[in-house]
């Protein structure tokens, strides 16, 4: 039986968050995606002007100036694939998966990438990494010597949340190194309160100054460019890693961030002749926003002279 196109669109759907849970903790715009490709947020105009024990009438009435945001959601595809006698492979989800499983993760992975990369944030918020010196654990393709991660950056950032007033949960998705990191910068006393607030089910591996920590083996790739952190788009075509990059950690709350889901969709090409078998590909759209930016903040390896 030929691999139906909707059932493998449902796995799509139903892996695209497991594993990446991170991507939940985000103001959902779906409701907001327009023929599955455009995103349309109404934000509502200021709001009244309040005075007391007035005076003088009539007042002057104001009309409130609505307006949108707009933004394209990005597009993701896994390349065509190859399968040859693909009808011997009952319709039954581990044998679907055992075909068409790694380009599914893959395609989730870099889409899941993709949407970090829309959350990162300028060089304006983006602190240094401030530990003990390290050749080690760097990013793939840099070199030299950065500063380690420590469980002082995550001082610094709760400080600043505290000042924002935003309400809301807090959240840092570590890289894995950065995890080890800063696990091994805490005394015994708070590696046992940080291991006890572990929910793992829901991709929570601690917590620490109130904000809740999940790992991730990549999250971001920063670059400075005229001594200016800029933020690294790893799936651009013309992306290349480069000695000076440095890894990065995102720390955000809640309502700052936005994630829009649009269309997902699958193609095959089954029996043909020029392939002896079949063909088929998937498309996902998706992207997202930094909707307050004093709500988020990356922090990269300090590149050291």
């Amino acid at each position: 039986m030929p691999l139906q196109k909707e059932l493998w669109q449902q796995d799509i759907l139903e892996n695209l968050y497991p594993g990446n849970e991170f991507a939940r903790v985000a103001r959902n715009g779906d409701q907001y995606v327009l023929n599955g490709a455009v995103v349309h947020v109404p934000v509502s105009g200021t709001a009244a002007t309040v005075k007391r024990n007035l005076t003088s009438f009539p007042q002057t009435a104001t009309q409130r100036a609505d307006s949108e945001i707009v933004y394209a959601l990005d597009t993701y595809y896994a390349l065509p694939r190859h399968v040859q006698k693909l009808d011997q492979y009952e319709l039954s989800y581990s044998k679907r998966m055992s075909v068409v499983g790694d380009d599914v993760r893959n395609l989730v992975h870099n889409t899941m990438g993709g949407l970090l990369f829309r959350w990162a944030p300028p060089a304006i918020n983006v602190i240094d990494t401030t530990g003990a010196n390290t050749t080690a654990d760097l990013i793939n393709g840099a070199t030299g010597t950065r500063k380690m991660f420590t469980k002082d950056e995550f001082k610094l950032i709760a400080k600043k949340f505290d000042g924002t007033d935003i309400p809301g949960r807090r959240v840092a998705l570590l890289t894995s190194n950065h995890y080890h990191q800063l696990f091994e910068s805490f005394s015994d006393s708070e590696k046992t309160n940080f291991n006890n607030v572990a929910d793992l089910t829901n991709g929570v591996v601690g917590r620490y100054m109130g904000i809740d920590i999940m790992m991730r083996s990549s999250v971001l790739r920063y670059r400075k460019v005229s001594n200016v952190w800029t933020p690294v788009d790893t799936l651009a075509d013309s992306y290349a890693p480069a000695a000076g990059d440095s890894a990065a950690s995102l720390f955000w709350i809640e309502p700052c961030v936005e994630r829009a889901l649009g269309s997902v969709e699958t193609f095959d090409d089954t029996n043909n002749p020029l392939y002896y078998g079949d063909l088929y590909s998937a498309m996902i759209r998706m992207g997202g926003r930094i909707v307050r930016l004093p709500g988020v903040y990356a922090v990269a390896d300090a590149i050291v002279a």
